[in-house]
């Protein structure tokens, strides 16, 4: 498929260049975070966070006077490995046992940087019972992972059910994001009970969910399409049927995208060589091409997909470099200086929801 012609206005003509300590306040100026997306999803208000936060992170004001039993004649070293490949509910009994418990686990980075950058997606784990199947090393890797598994962009999102890193728009429309109600793949792909003891399955969770702002309150169990084919075609007649089971789900995902949402988390990036923490970034200028006319006014559906587009600090960059509307807006805040006055509305409001409250 060709590439789309970029039209007068929105591609610049030639490449823009500027000082590398300007960088930060151009990703201040011409970029916003897309709130609306995390709250699509599986999220929980900040509020409900404050009584958790102190006591899964804080240290005591005192030490401990009381050991680990045995473990204590392990080394350190050996300790550490063990609570890395603890799953996470595990991980939290061990930390509840005494003092000492507490301390040796909150001395691992890998468990402050969780806490600290994950505690949604923790939650998430710990109420849908999934907790048991995340080791503390699996999350602090899916936090240090950037890019999106499936298409390779900048992956601001996690499917509970693969634990796959994936952006917006394949947690929307890839064949290996798509949830289903596990009755519904039940008699679709006829499973036995020794097919569904295969499947990784969770209800989920009441709250409003996604870009309907819909609100949902009954708990249903669902399942990974994709992973309910590939244990489906493990059985020697089920290759034909698998097959067209999933052309069938794959024109059924419309209807039950809605699981998709209930079935993910929003996810920042943690890039632990700066400690930096990343959520991800879209495009004001992409955005002021589109209410401009230059771009989408004949519907097309790459506009959009640009303007939804997320970035991590330096792709932005990159593309800030070529997007002319991007560099207008910089060159009217007074580089960095004030708002620009052509800032649109959406970037103003950080998305379409009102409030996520």
């Amino acid at each position: 498929m060709a590439a789309p012609v970029m039209p007068r206005g929105y591609r610049s003509a030639s490449e823009y260049h500027f000082r590398e300590e300007q960088a930060d306040a151009i990703v201040r100026v011409a970029t916003y975070h897309r709130r609306d997306f995390g709250l699509s999803v599986i999220w929980f208000s900040p509020r409900e966070h404050e009584g958790i936060r102190l006591s899964l992170a804080a240290p005591f004001p005192r030490t401990s006077n009381t050991g680990l039993g045995s473990l204590d004649r392990l080394p350190l070293e050996l300790l550490h490995d063990v609570f890395l490949r603890l799953d996470m509910r595990s991980l939290f009994s061990f930390r509840q046992t005494n003092l000492r418990s507490r301390e040796m686990v909150d001395s691992l980075k890998q468990y402050r940087v969780v806490v600290s950058h994950g505690l949604n997606l923790l939650c998430a784990l710990l109420r849908t019972r999934l907790a048991i199947g995340v080791s503390l090393l699996d999350f602090y890797h899916a936090l240090c992972t950037k890019n999106c598994t499936l298409c390779g962009e900048f992956g601001g999102f996690i499917s509970l059910l693969t634990w796959d890193r994936c952006c917006f728009q394949c947690l929307q429309v890839a064949p290996e994001t798509q949830v289903q109600s596990l009755a519904s793949a039940r008699k679709k792909f006829r499973l036995t009970k020794v097919e569904l003891d295969q499947l990784t399955s969770f209800k989920t969770l009441p709250g409003v969910y996604t870009m309907d702002e819909s609100v949902y309150k009954s708990r249903v169990a669902v399942v990974s399409v994709h992973q309910v084919i590939l244990v489906f075609r493990q059985q020697p007649h089920a290759l034909a049927l698998a097959q067209a089971q999933a052309q069938a789900q794959l024109a059924d995902s419309g209807r039950n995208q809605k699981f998709n949402f209930m079935g993910s988390c929003a996810l920042p990036y943690y890039d632990k060589r700066t400690d930096r923490v990343e959520y991800g970034m879209s495009c004001a200028g992409c955005q002021l091409a589109l209410e401009k006319g230059i771009i989408g006014y004949r519907g097309e559906t790459w506009a959009y997909e640009a303007r939804d587009k997320a970035y991590a600090q330096d792709g932005f960059l990159d593309h800030f470099r070529w997007c002319e509307q991007a560099q207008l807006l910089w060159e009217s805040s007074d580089e960095g200086s004030k708002q620009p006055p052509e800032l649109p509305e959406l970037a103003r409001r950080r998305g379409y929801f009102s409030n996520g409250e």
